[in-house]
Parts: structure tokens; C-alpha cells; sequence
């Protein structure tokens, strides 16, 4: 019988790293494409359709004993998502990359302007963000292109995660401590029962990175301060509740 593992978000975190780190692994299958993602789990139909139907359509051929894993990072903000999830496949486990929300809300920014949906600059984008967090065309995204602040909010999506499928199937990683760290990967692999010899030959490769622009943009540390502060609550709660060091995260050291 196969395990299953999703890796849920967040986005602009470094989920397209870990699906390649996975994916490199010979212990582990990832549904294709990497994007777009499947999102097979935001379907009604598709939940509806059960378990044999997802796995023909995604891991057909995949051996019998070896993790399969699917990336939706739209999935992580979505309570009806962990419940479909819970209900086919109730021992899954759910991998969230969480980065510095600071830092995530900036990345987020430039794709979202990156792709054409985003007239403002930063500043005013940041401002708006509670009155056009409802209104996107959900035939383009399935997820708001606009909540940079409110999507780095995680424990409000964490919360019904652990809930509905349990601490024990929730594995948190942080961006900063896990990019690039081989001892973090080997870590990774050594919970999901992989052999952590099987390490893939570039652990700094880039993946999905941001535009040019983002590169070269750094914003006013009064604002990035201001950012931080309005998010360290959240944060503090994070780190409390789950035992996380951020003190790489912005205003959290």
C-alpha cells in the first residue's frame, strides 16, 4: 500500500525546491506537472470520483511501496481541502514550508505583478489588501492573488490542518533553515522512513525564484519593520504552538 504526502504551501515559500528535492529521491513519486499544480483536491468531482481515480490519474506505473506526494499551494488556505484530503487518504502527511512572511508577502507582490495582475506598487498594494482580498476572477487563480500580508498569517490555516488530520501528520518546515541545508533534508527524509543517503546532487539550485525585479528591490526598512511588527503576533504564536525557532524571521530574533 502507498503513503501518501501533500505538500499544501505556502506559496512563495520554496514548495517548488522541496517538490524537486522529493521528487529526486527514489523512495518518492510526485504527480505531474509540478505546474500547474494538479489541485485535484479543490474539485468536488474529483473527491467525489475516490481514491482509485486519483491515484490512476497521477501515479500510474509508481511502485507499490513508495511515497506518492502532490504540491497545491492553494490547498494550505482551504479547510474544505484538509477535510476531502482526510477523508481519502486519512493518513497522509501534510508537509508546509513557512517562510519569513515578510519576505513571502515581497515575493508574493512581484509574481502577482510578475503575471499581469497587479497595477499598484508595493506600497499601495500593501494598503488595499483587506478590500481586494475578495475580489479576484477565480477562473484565473485559485487562490486571491492580493493577500501578501494575510496569506503569511499561517496559524490560521495551521490550526484546521491540525485538527483535521492530526499533529502527528503535519510536518513544518522553515524556508531559511531548510534551503540548501543538508542536514535539514537528511532530516526530512529520515521522517518520512527514506534512506537520507539519496541526496540529490544540487541542494542550492533554484527553483520558480522570482523576477529580476524582486531581486534587485529591497524595500524601506521602515516598512519592512512596520510589516514585521504587524505580523509578530501571529508569528509568536507560530513558534509557541509547534516548538519553531524563527528567529531568523524578521523582528523575531
Amino acid at each position: 500500500m502507498n503513503r501518501h504526502l501533500f505538500i499544501v504551501g505556502a506559496q512563495r515559500s520554496g514548495t517548488s525546491y522541496l517538490w524537486n528535492i522529493l521528487e529526486a529521491h527514489p523512495g518518492v513519486f510526485m504527480a505531474k506537472p509540478l505546474r500547474p499544480e494538479p489541485k485535484y483536491f479543490l474539485d468536488p468531482k474529483n473527491v467525489a470520483a475516490g481514491y482509485d481515480a486519483y491515484r490512476e490519474r497521477y501515479f500510474h506505473g509508481a511502485a507499490p511501496d513508495i511515497w506518492l506526494g502532490e504540491k497545491g499551494t492553494s490547498y494550505i488556505e482551504r479547510e474544505d481541502v484538509a477535510c476531502n484530503i482526510k477523508s481519502m487518504i486519512p493518513e497522509a502527511m501534510i508537509i508546509v514550508m513557512l517562510r519569513d512572511p515578510v519576505e513571502r508577502a515581497i515575493s508574493n507582490y512581484y509574481f502577482t505583478r510578475e503575471h499581469g495582475l497587479e497595477p499598484y506598487d508595493i506600497e499601495r498594494a500593501l494598503l488595499k489588501e483587506a478590500e481586494r482580498i475578495p475580489m479576484w476572477d477565480r477562473n484565473v487563480t485559485s487562490a486571491s492573488p492580493h493577500a501578501y500580508m494575510e496569506r503569511g498569517k499561517y496559524m490560521q490555516y495551521l490550526e484546521f490542518w491540525e485538527r483535521h488530520v492530526g499533529r502527528e501528520h503535519l510536518i513544518l518546515l522553515v524556508t531559511e533553515q531548510f534551503i540548501g541545508n543538508k542536514e535539514a533534508i537528511e532530516n526530512l527524509y529520515i521522517r518520512l522512513g527514506l534512506d537520507k543517503a539519496a541526496l540529490p546532487s544540487s541542494l542550492n539550485m533554484r527553483v520558480n525564484a522570482g523576477c529580476d525585479d524582486r531581486m534587485e528591490y529591497k524595500i524601506p526598512d521602515s516598512l519592512g519593520d512596520a510589516l514585521a511588527e504587524q505580523l509578530r503576533p501571529w508569528n509568536i504564536r507560530l513558534a509557541e504552538h509547534f516548538g519553531l525557532d524563527l528567529s531568523c524571521w524578521r523582528g523575531m530574533s
